[in-house]
């Protein structure tokens, strides 16, 4: 499955691996064992031992304490995870917009709502072969919401994080970087790191745009020095400002 572009709020255009029907079947394997587990308990809990019952009378008012947080696991999860559910977390995939952004609720709500057709009640057939026709990471409730599931990169070790360590008798050499944030820091990372996703030219553009970007926010600095070397010296400076250890 090839790569898919997103863009940054910086407007930097990345790729990133579509999540494959592997990934997504797994990840609803997991989401189902733990809606089962779920199941399970919160009916030995107000059915089995008749907690509820000396409270509600009503039959349906019971089934629905029961369902209604399973038929909303995938929604509310998604909405207060950042995309995740349990599922996707242990497989390492997540629910993004089109252009790499969060979704917004109204788009997390498209997409559940037209799951409970083509996952719930074809048990996941239609979401299947959507997904392989598709190539991107989407069924057909992300092609209506404009979101893709998309893998992530788990940070592993120190040299995925934002922070590194420096010598702690290094001395920044571009003081401004104390204007930057460490989602700046990642951007940067992320376009460094994408030489080998684009040809020459396109990632050449790229670092150059993310320079001019960069030097929007801490102003025009360090011109004698190329693209390239000029976003690893905002990378190390940064890291010498926030990452040392006290």
């Amino acid at each position: 499955m090839a790569k898919v572009g997103i863009e940054t709020t910086q407007h930097v255009q990345l790729s990133q691996d579509p999540a494959g029907v592997t990934e997504r079947i797994l990840a609803y394997i997991l989401d189902f064992i733990v809606l089962g587990v779920f199941y399970f308990v919160l009916w030995y809990i107000t059915v089995d031992s008749g907690l509820l019952n000396n409270v509600i009378e009503n039959q349906w008012v019971i089934q629905l304490v029961i369902f209604l947080p399973i038929m909303l696991y995938h929604l509310l999860m998604e909405i207060f995870w950042n995309g995740f559910t349990v599922g996707k977390w242990f497989v390492g995939i997540r629910v993004v917009r089109e252009d790499g952004g969060r979704p917004s609720l109204s788009n997390f709500l498209v997409r559940w709502l037209i799951r409970l057709f083509e996952v719930t009640l074809t048990s996941g057939v239609v979401a299947f072969f959507a997904i392989l026709i598709n190539g991107k990471g989407q069924r057909l409730g992300d092609l209506a919401a404009g979101t893709r599931v998309v893998k992530i990169l788990r940070k592993t070790s120190l040299e995925d994080t934002v922070l590194d360590f420096v010598d702690e008798e290094y001395e920044p050499v571009i003081a401004q970087v104390v204007e930057l944030k460490d989602e700046d820091i990642s951007i940067i990372n992320e376009v460094l790191k994408s030489r080998g996703d684009y040809d020459k030219s396109t990632w050449l553009h790229m670092v150059a745009r993310t320079r001019v970007l960069i030097q929007n926010r801490i102003g025009n600095v360090a011109n004698d020095m190329g693209d390239t070397q000029f976003l690893r010296q905002v990378v190390k400076d940064y890291n010498a400002t926030y990452g040392r250890i006290e």
